[in-house]
């Protein structure tokens, strides 16, 4: 980690959060009830008390009707006068149908309006009590009061008047604050002895809550080996469940960083192999990192050279410099897609070296501007102080300052006769690769000759930086190279390999994205190869028409590819025509058919399979697909084959499904021109919804090849798959396009790593460092790996060594039947070899 989280906005403790709160609650909830309790209080109160009431109007009711039946008026004055002496009562008065007063608790209401000098009696429910003769009593919650109404029945009404009503007011504060001083003090006695209680849980929070954290949050902030074994006291179980989880996260995370320490020296390994400087530079401080690789091919040792940007300008050749910087600019301004620039460097000794120096933007700051850019740097003086030395010969290319046809034909006469070297009796394999750019005369029509020309001379330039020693590198006319490599291999199987290894380089340098008239341009090469030998002369015009045949062979076979030379290819021309014809029919008369090689996880589990496609011919039997899949490449039924095998996948799954088998994903290898198909997402979507078959049960596997198109075309077409629920793997990692930008722009799930990787390992450290790097790099994308051709239990060893994800081989099956599969489908592991279906 390179700093420490500090907050942005001061944050209050738990300490003081959790006691505030929980007092707050307490507060709120005793505050609360005792509210409750009040309202309750008072209803109690105003029930009693009108009960009460009720009692003594009903009593009172019966004396004044018999008073008044007897003509007793000093009766009804004297039961006036005995209620009155009840300092809670406000009203009572005797009234008669006018509203007047006959008899009141207060001598100066008598003879007046009742309407005029009480105010909460109501002369509207006078008339309803009296008319329906039911007393009428209520609690006036305004007044704080009791009212009654009760009739009565005069049977003289001559003598006394119209007395018909007793209307009586009783208050009730009296009651209310008695009941409520008894609720403040019981509330009181409540709330103490309760926050005594919380005062207690709080101190026990503390201890085993709030401290305990509190240490760990100490732990956390400076973390050391034992920060986490020493159990805290009187800590809950929670916290100790904490600290352990706390401890083994600074235990991972310890693990990771030497993991990360350790990948970083395998990466500086490999890069120092490749005999390459590597520099760093962060823009905003212009600081610089250079290896001491780097130092060193100046002149310089590892700490003679300031940590700066002006370290690296100040010692490019003046008259290179403009154009380095604008390359330079020019990429971190978004204008290219790489950095890559042949210059002068001033060595320490004061004559110039020539580099070849390549660089990648790997961070961005808030604003999305560029924040650090990481190169190499290599020294190609030797390649180019020999394209100087030829092209002031005779046999030279004046344009691209390359070799031209003559300098190839002596070439490949000195080699196989030994003309001017020291005569060697072993034999010695050599290759020549013939390179044609795919569509130059479209490029050329399109931005005419100068910068068709243009783009000759940054392609020379590609090739030239990346052969040297025993390699010549030539242009023989037009848009053709040729590459002659010495001392391939001492076999000629050997030499194959290597020679088509190289004829795939060639085609991954080519492929990286050319700046032309203000404008990035893809090409594409096709390569033939021929080998030769120094113990069989063969006439160097032959071997360059034989060069030549395998280069239109790769042509047909889709372009962008490469072909070694065979004396079968004389009659191929021919073999192909048939098989065109045939392949045709292939899919209507059922000639094909699928097989499925197993793809097992470390524990020789069934995670995926393989379909391969395989062609049974009547009469000529079992065709290769090394044959017949060039040949649909270069006639477009790729595209209708393709669709058939997935279309043939789909029924398959739904096949064993029928018979009770889990399936696992099925993985289809597409080629580029089927997937370069407009709406080929869209189609394939459709083919499942159609074929009821999940998309989590297919897996599509592209080479490399499939992305030096359009990328933004491409990854748009991938994001609708993965959002289908489709995976996507790069078929044959690390054979085909050289830059790995696609890896951080694409929605990959998978790398499968190629089986010429796989078959090296244990051959050279620099073969096992390459397999690490790969996977390394992979994993730290987030892409799982699949190793191919795993053949031995060294390679599964080495490889389970470095965490890789998934193997496919021989090791663990051959390629088998749908019958056979479907029969091993409830096996456990795949460890065994199997034998062929």
């Amino acid at each position: 980690m390179t700093g420490s989280f500090v907050p942005k906005l001061p944050r209050l403790p738990l300490a003081l959060i959790v006691p505030v709160s929980v007092l707050l609650i307490y507060l709120c909830l005793v505050t609360g009830e005792f509210l409750y309790e009040q309202q309750q209080l008072r209803d109690t109160a105003a029930t009693e008390q009108t009960a009460q009431i009720r009692s003594q109007m009903f009593r009172l009711q019966h004396i004044v009707e018999s008073a008044l039946a007897v003509h007793d008026e000093e009766r009804i004055e004297q039961e006036v006068s005995l209620a009155s002496t009840d300092l809670d009562l406000m009203v009572l008065v005797l009234l008669d149908n006018s509203s007047a007063i006959r008899y009141a608790n207060h001598i100066v209401w008598q003879g007046s309006r009742a309407r005029l000098v009480i105010d909460g009696y109501e002369p509207a429910r006078h008339e309803q009590v009296v008319q329906g003769g039911t007393p009428w009593v209520a609690v006036n919650p305004e007044r704080l009061s009791v009212q009654a109404y009760y009739p009565i029945k005069n049977s003289d009404p001559g003598r006394f008047g119209e007395v018909e009503l007793i209307y009586l007011e009783y208050d009730l504060s009296a009651a209310f604050n008695g009941a409520l001083d008894q609720l403040q003090q019981r509330f009181l006695r409540i709330w103490g002895v309760g926050a005594l209680l919380i005062l207690v849980l709080l101190a026990l929070l503390h201890v085993t809550g709030i401290r305990p954290l509190r240490l760990l949050a100490r732990a956390a902030a400076n973390p050391s080996t034992d920060a986490f074994a020493r159990p805290i006291p009187l800590a809950s179980s929670e916290i100790f469940l904490l600290q352990g989880y706390l401890g083994e996260t600074q235990s991972r995370l310890e693990r990771t960083v030497k993991q990360l320490r350790d990948c970083e020296q395998r990466w500086l390994f490999a890069v120092e192999g490749s005999h390459n400087g590597i520099w760093d530079w962060q823009l905003a401080s212009d600081e610089l990192f250079l290896s001491d690789r780097w130092k060193d091919m100046l002149g310089y040792g590892p700490t003679e050279l300031s940590s700066e940007y002006q370290s690296w300008e100040s010692r490019i050749h003046p008259e290179d410099k403009d154009k380095v910087l604008q390359a330079l600019y020019g990429y971190l301004n978004g204008e290219s897609e790489v950095y890559e620039s042949v210059h002068r460097m001033r060595h320490k000794q004061g004559h110039y070296i020539w580099v070849l120096d390549r660089g990648m933007l790997v961070e961005w700051d808030e604003q999305g501007k560029p924040a650090r850019l990481i190169g190499t740097h290599r020294d190609i003086s030797d390649e180019v102080r020999n394209q100087q030395a030829i092209a002031h010969q005779a046999s030279h290319d004046p344009l691209t300052n390359l070799a031209n046809r003559r300098a190839v034909m002596d070439a490949l006469y000195d080699f196989q006769q030994g003309s001017g070297r020291k005569t060697v009796t072993r034999k010695r394999l050599g290759a020549l690769m013939l390179i044609d750019l795919d569509n130059f005369k479209i490029i050329n029509d399109a931005l005419g000759h100068h910068h068709g020309d243009r783009l000759l001379i940054q392609v020379a330039a590609r090739l030239a930086g990346a052969f040297s020693g025993n390699a010549l590198v030539a242009r023989l006319g037009g848009d053709e190279f040729a590459v002659v490599v010495l001392d391939v291999a001492e076999t000629p199987e050997a030499a194959a390999k290597r020679a088509l290894n190289l004829a795939g380089q060639i085609r991954q340098l080519i492929a990286r994205s050319f700046n032309l008239a203000d404008q990035q341009l893809n090409v594409s090469a096709s390569v033939g190869v021929c080998l030769f030998d120094n113990q069989q002369p063969q006439e160097p015009a032959q071997l360059l028409r034989q060069a030549d045949m395998a280069m239109y062979e790769a042509k047909e076979s889709g372009r962008d590819g490469c072909a070694l030379y065979s004396p079968e290819l004389d009659d191929k021309a021919s073999r192909n025509l048939w098989m065109q014809n045939e392949l045709r029919h292939a899919i209507s008369r059922a000639e094909l058919f699928l097989v499925f090689q197993p793809i097992v996880d470390a524990r020789g589990e069934l995670v995926c399979a393989e379909v391969l496609l395989r062609w049974q011919h009547p009469e000529k039997g079992l065709i290769s697909p090394a044959e017949f899949i060039p040949v649909a490449e270069g006639s477009g039924l790729i595209v209708e084959i393709g669709q058939w095998v997935l279309l043939e996948v789909c029924r398959v799954i739904k096949r064993l499904e029928a018979q009770g088998c889990e399936v696992p994903p099925m993985a289809v290898n597409i080629s580029a021109r089927h997937f370069n198909q407009q709406e080929f997402a869209e189609r394939l979507i459709a083919l499942l919804k159609g074929q009821q078959v999940m998309p989590q049960q297919l897996e599509l596997e592209l080479t490399e090849y499939a992305l030096l198109t359009n990328l933004k075309l491409i990854s748009e077409r991938m994001q609708i798959l993965r959002q289908a629920g489709i995976s996507i793997a790069i078929d044959d990692f690390g054979t085909g396009y050289s830059s790995l930008s696609y890896l951080q722009s694409l929605p990959l799930s998978r790398l499968k790593l190629d089986a010429a990787f796989v078959s090296r390992i244990g051959s050279s450290d620099a073969a096992d460092a390459i397999v690490r790097a790969i996977i390394d790099m992979a994993h730290s994308l987030r892409l799982a790996v699949v190793a191919e051709g795993v053949e031995t239990q060294l390679q599964r060893d080495f490889l389970d060594e470095l965490q890789c994800d998934f193997f496919q081989g021989y090791l663990f099956s051959k390629p088998i039947g749908e019958a056979e599969f479907a029969a091993r489908l409830g096996a456990e592991t795949f460890t065994q070899p199997q034998a062929s279906a």
